[in-house]
């Protein structure tokens, strides 16, 4: 979409993403917030077992659990930045929007 320039609000010319092109890319960034959840629940699951594992030479399982430390904190890293992705496709959606309705 363009919106034309006025001189007299002191506006350029800009050109604008339809809403159905932001609120595909926020579609796709809800489902990789949902697949990051969905590591986090494994993670999850993978700590229930440690009393399980403690009973075994700590040797073994600690550098496993170490792993599934380190993807948790990606995990909680990638949920930060699809956060803030969606914060501002919110506010390109916001400014369509008004675009649209001048």
């Amino acid at each position: 979409m363009y919106s034309y320039s006025s001189t007299y609000e002191g506006e350029p010319p800009r050109l604008y993403r339809t809403p159905s092109e932001i609120r595909r890319d926020m579609n796709c960034i809800a489902e990789k917030i949902k697949e990051t959840e969905s590591m986090l629940s494994a993670h999850n699951l993978l700590c229930e077992m440690i009393p399980a594992w403690a009973e075994e030479s700590p040797e073994r399982w600690i550098p496993e659990l170490c792993d599934i430390v380190a993807e948790a904190e990606e995990a909680v890293e990638n949920l930060k930045l699809l956060k803030l992705a969606l914060e501002e496709l919110s506010l390109e959606l916001g400014e369509v929007l008004c675009m649209i309705r001048r």
